[in-house]
């Protein structure tokens, strides 16, 4: 919206280096119901809902694990080392973590699809890795994935 107002490019940079890249943090828990009837409960970081700089990250990572891979790690844990480690790479938004029938989904959108590429392939490679992962990559944006989840429960 300033951009608009003002005419005046935002600079990424700029953003990132005063530690606004990140918004503050707004969690909403959601009560979930698997086909077999079991509950589970979900969080979406709805502090993402308005958030003014997609344009600087465009790539969206579905990130999996499934419950035989977690090596006795609980999801709060490898949530922490994949937000962690990612960040290291590019900034990543975590978005929002889902259970499934067969482990976890996270949601994340990256700043730079070659450097997360390379780091998760690092990660998956290492000698030390902690857990198996799936991830798919792709562009988006818009942020359009998660458009529905903000509205629903933002």
């Amino acid at each position: 919206m300033f951009k608009k107002i003002f005419n005046k490019k935002i600079n990424w940079q700029e953003i990132k280096d005063s530690g606004k890249a990140f918004p503050k943090p707004k969690i909403s828990i959601v009560k979930m119901e698997s086909e077999n009837g079991e509950i589970s409960t979900a969080w979406i970081n709805i502090g993402y809902k308005d958030y003014a700089y997609k344009e600087f990250c465009e790539t969206l990572g579905v990130l999996t694990v499934d419950f035989e891979d977690m090596n006795d790690l609980d999801y709060g844990e490898i949530q922490e080392y994949l937000e962690t480690e990612l960040n290291k790479a590019c900034i990543s938004h975590l978005i929002s973590r889902i259970p499934t029938e067969d482990g976890i989904e996270m949601l994340f959108y990256f700043e730079d699809q070659d450097l997360i590429q390379e780091k998760l392939e690092k990660l998956y490679s290492s000698k030390n890795l902690l857990f198996d992962f799936g991830c798919s990559l792709q562009l988006d944006s818009g942020w359009e994935t998660i458009e529905h989840m903000m509205e629903t429960y933002g």
